[in-house]
């Protein structure tokens, strides 16, 4: 059985997401990746995306909310109350939307609630930010003084200014907060080699590369890094339904990653980040 490291589910913190209001554009995007959107995306169905969960061995799925969104942490306790054997949540956080209530959120969710850790997306806050100002140090410092894993949205082909994804910024947090476990969504794409030397160097991060990984410039790379020096920390995730759970576990399994190191890419890998 696998893990898969990113889903965004039918709830109604994603109701009005593109991927489930403009299937065409969806479905053209995902094209250019050599895979199909996931059937749930045109039904807006739970029964549909765990169907597709079952179909593909996938026993858990990662699922982040994205509070610059409009996404809702309350939505993640319904999640997790109806499927809590199929879901494992992460708590949506924008620091500056409020420290304080950031703080109440980390504790309310996470601390004291189901969620297994946060959820970060710099570029996409109402307020963008770099993942290295030091206004968000106390964040991380109370992750990683409770142990909390953080999963930054970190790469991609959206976002305001690319500098948003600079390696730079993670590399400060990393070495700062040694003992913080980061996840990158997306895997910092574009800057594949940087971050899997970051990833090398800083015993802390993990890549998730997700749709990246699929016929992307640079996935050769995030592959021979599975194969290698990055097998205990590469980490398999779809990126449902924009990419099907389908086309993403077919081809990482067919990608060209050796058989001895899928299952730590499949599912090892995910369970140590989130400490399972």
């Amino acid at each position: 059985m696998s893990i898969d490291f990113r889903v965004r589910p039918p709830i109604a913190s994603y109701r009005n997401a593109e991927f489930y209001n403009n299937i065409a554009d969806v479905s053209q995007r995902a094209a250019r990746f050599n895979a199909k959107i996931s059937p749930c995306a045109a039904t807006f169905s739970m029964e549909a995306l765990i169907r597709e969960m079952d179909e593909c061995g996938i026993s858990r799925a990662v699922v982040p909310i994205r509070k610059g969104c409009g996404g809702n942490n309350e939505d993640l306790l319904f999640l997790l109350k109806n499927w809590s054997s199929r879901f494992i949540g992460l708590a949506g956080i924008a620091p500056f939307m409020g420290m304080e209530q950031a703080f109440n959120e980390l504790r309310q969710y996470v601390i004291d609630g189901p969620c297994a850790g946060i959820a970060l997306e710099p570029a996409f806050d109402p307020e963008p930010w770099h993942a290295d100002d030091e206004r968000v140090f106390p964040l991380y410092e109370k992750c990683q003084a409770e142990k909390i894993p953080v999963v930054f949205t970190f790469g991609g082909i959206f976002t305001p200014k690319l500098d948003l994804y600079s390696p730079f910024a993670i590399d400060t947090v990393a070495k700062e907060f040694p003992e913080m476990q980061i996840a990158l969504s997306h895997g910092g794409w574009p800057f594949v080699t940087e971050f899997c030397q970051l990833a090398f160097n800083r015993g802390n991060i993990y890549l998730a590369p997700d749709m990246y990984m699929l016929n992307a410039p640079g996935s050769a790379d995030y592959i021979a890094a599975a194969n290698g020096i990055l097998y205990d920390r590469m980490i398999f995730a779809s990126a449902a339904p924009i990419i099907s759970i389908k086309d993403a576990e077919r081809h990482y399994k067919t990608c060209g990653i050796k058989e001895e190191f899928l299952p730590y890419v499949m599912e090892k890998n995910a369970c140590r980040f989130l400490r399972l």
